[in-house]
């Protein structure tokens, strides 16, 4: 429970369609102690669109990612400088109501992490903590967010068994399902691929491409096929800083920075 607060809590804005850029992050930096993993990144994320951050381990990316919903803020010695602003409001205030950022940016991590009980009550439990308690409600918000996670027509007649006996792709569109049941605006994917056979891979890139037409995207991957695939735009990040970002056929086919052309054709990893 947080204590009394004698700060203005910042109200998370409604979504407004007219704009093209939903977040803009400028000079971002994030330090782990001493260390600087994100180094001065500005970049801008434009609404709609699938966004893919790609990179060798270690160069930042997934620390950005976390940067965005203040994910970074659950490591002690973490702290991030600069600006991320969200329809225009500065994500990285103290006054934040981190809880409602993160119903508004949800994430699905690398491997799937569902809980322990009832596919029923992974849908639910994140509605119920958000104060949806309406029996009938709830029921509506699990179809309708298993049938966007194209996992409804699977799982409809068994939603009281466990979430661990399905399948390891079933199970992360689970967890896809379980952050679209909070309605957020974007949703922050860790590599949500990459422990995952290559047909239930392309049943989670194909659900992404859907998922673009009402949500906006960001993708860590280390797979430049999937970020060509999928990406309307990539970001490359090299020892925490952003080497090149531009629409992705471009910066796969006409790389302005040598280190991309040199990371695009395996010249270091």
């Amino acid at each position: 429970m947080i204590g009394v607060q004698e700060k203005k809590i910042i109200e998370l804005p409604q979504r407004d369609l007219g704009k093209e850029t939903i977040v803009q992050v400028d000079n971002l930096s994030v330090y782990y102690g001493d260390f600087q993993a994100v180094k001065q990144v500005s970049l801008p994320i434009e609404k709609n669109t699938i966004t893919a951050l790609i990179g060798p381990s270690g160069c930042g990316k997934s620390t950005f990612l976390r940067a965005l919903n203040r994910m970074n803020d659950t490591i002690p010695s973490a702290r991030s400088e600069g600006s991320i602003r969200y329809d225009g409001v500065p994500l990285l205030d103290a006054a934040i109501d981190v809880s409602a950022l993160r119903k508004e940016m949800g994430m699905v991590f690398q491997k799937p992490n569902p809980f322990p009980k009832s596919i029923y009550e992974n849908i639910v439990h994140g509605l119920r903590y958000h104060g949806i308690r309406k029996k009938s409600q709830l029921k509506t918000l699990v179809q309708e967010s298993l049938e966007q996670a194209a996992l409804w027509d699977e799982v409809s007649d068994r939603l009281d068994a466990s979430a661990l006996s399905l399948s390891g792709g079933q199970q992360q569109r689970l967890c896809i399902a379980r952050t679209l049941a909070l309605k957020p605006q974007v949703i922050l994917f860790d590599e949500p691929t990459s422990a995952l056979d290559p047909i239930s891979t392309a049943k989670i890139e194909k659900l992404m491409l859907e998922l673009k037409e009402h949500y906006t995207l960001i993708v860590v991957t280390h797979n430049m096929q999937q970020a060509a695939r999928i990406a309307d735009n990539t970001a490359f990040f090299y020892q925490g800083e952003l080497v090149e970002y531009n629409a992705t056929q471009e910066l796969f086919n006409q790389p302005t920075e040598k280190r991309t052309a040199e990371y695009i054709n395996g010249q270091f990893s």
